[in-house]
């Protein structure tokens, strides 16, 4: 690569034309090497994907509405995250159903030994309200279970799930 870079300067109306020769600045040029100096030089390191669907999911709602016509749709993708996604084995991956008064809700099965999911959902003039909760057991964390309950919601919600952000996912 060439290491000199011309530079030409017209001025119109007085009819100077001129150029002169610089040497390009190097590649590493205004590069920092090292984490602490991107800090110092006010850079901002961009995040992963990871990172970036983890805030995504924690910025999800967990008390939602749902139109009457997407209701099936949503509880069944609820159902089907309780049996798949939860992170235990097939023979455990029940879920419980309860009926109170016109509020329904399905339970994750007892036997998950970390995190307790639920979804609940209840009519109203403008669909239905569903409440996405997930609870740490004594094996559980507080942090993990927000980003258990987020992904829950924007599963029944929209059907997007990032696996990878969920606890003790068996490989398929």
């Amino acid at each position: 690569m060439n290491p000199f870079r011309r530079v030409c300067v017209t001025l119109v109306g007085v009819g100077i034309l001129g150029c002169t020769a610089r040497i390009a600045p190097t590649e590493t040029e205004g590069v920092p090497s090292d984490l602490a100096r991107v800090s110092e030089m006010g850079l901002e390191v961009a995040s992963t994907t990871q990172d970036q669907a983890r805030e995504e999911i924690l910025a999800t709602p967990t008390v939602f509405i749902v139109d009457r016509d997407q209701d099936s749709y949503s509880w069944d993708r609820a159902k089907f995250f309780l049996e798949n996604y939860i992170g235990v084995a097939a023979e455990h991956s029940s879920v419980m159903t309860r009926v109170v008064g016109n509020r329904f809700s399905l339970v994750s099965n007892p036997a998950q030994k970390s995190y307790t999911y639920e979804v609940a959902k209840e009519m109203t003039k403008e669909g239905f309200i569903y409440s996405v909760t997930c609870s740490p057991t004594s094996e559980g964390a507080a942090s993990q279970a927000a980003l258990n309950a987020g992904s829950f919601a924007r599963f029944i919600k929209d059907g997007k799930i990032e696996v990878s952000l969920l606890p003790g996912q068996r490989a398929n």
